[in-house]
């Protein structure tokens, strides 16, 4: 199974070596690393499996390739690397469901492997690390930080329509980011989640404060 897993690290390396969206091989690094992590909470769970689908998550994701042709790609390795077929379908399935679009809300995910590969992902898109990436994929796609229609206190208690605001960075923390501390599914990644999610706050309660402080 070693082997599976070296060549699984080797694929995505190929795909993610050239990316400056914050989905890089650090991100799939640190994502490989947190499943583990969460993973020996749980001894009964597939450990190759979550291995293997933390390792290749991104490489099929449509924000960054053509997901058609990526699955198909992802498809051809699984196969030439001889993956037993239920493994194979334990892969895909949690690639293809992983995604805070694919799912907004606890318990939806059907298998154990699932819930810990995306904890370990959503993990990584808060604290300080889901801070940079977020700038990091603003900045890749030519969105401003803040746009500075709407007060942090409207933000801060929902009182703003969020799909009237333009795209920027400190939108995408009222999306999505904020969001995550509840979408956790294992003990550990929502103590983990919590601490980071504090990180979040402060961070935003300091952005506005110099934001507010330059644009009187």
């Amino acid at each position: 199974m070693r082997e599976h897993i070296e060549a699984a690290y080797n694929y995505m390396v190929k795909i993610h070596e050239q990316d400056t969206t914050g989905h890089d091989i650090a991100h799939v690094r640190r994502v490989h690393k947190l499943a583990q992590t969460l993973a020996k909470s749980y001894p009964q769970s597939n450990h190759y499996v979550i291995e293997m689908a933390a390792l290749l998550h991104d490489t099929v994701d449509d924000k960054l390739v053509h997901s058609g042709q990526a699955y198909q790609a992802l498809n051809h390795f699984l196969d030439d690397l001889e993956v037993l077929e239920n493994d194979k379908n334990a892969i895909l399935y949690i690639i293809k469901h992983m995604s805070f679009r694919q799912s907004k809300a606890v318990g939806q995910l059907q298998t154990i492997e699932a819930r810990i590969v995306q904890d370990a992902d959503r993990l990584d898109a808060i604290g300080a690390i889901g801070i940079a990436r977020t700038f990091q994929f603003a900045g890749h796609f030519k969105e401003p930080m803040w746009t500075g229609e709407t007060t942090y206190d409207d933000l801060r208690h929902h009182a703003v329509n969020l799909d009237t605001l333009a795209p920027s960075a400190i939108k995408h923390f009222y999306e999505k980011l904020l969001l995550l501390k509840d979408l956790m599914n294992t003990p550990e990644a929502k103590k983990l989640a919590q601490q980071r999610h504090e990180y979040l706050e402060q961070f935003l309660k300091q952005f506005f404060d110099e934001w507010d402080s330059h644009h009187i």
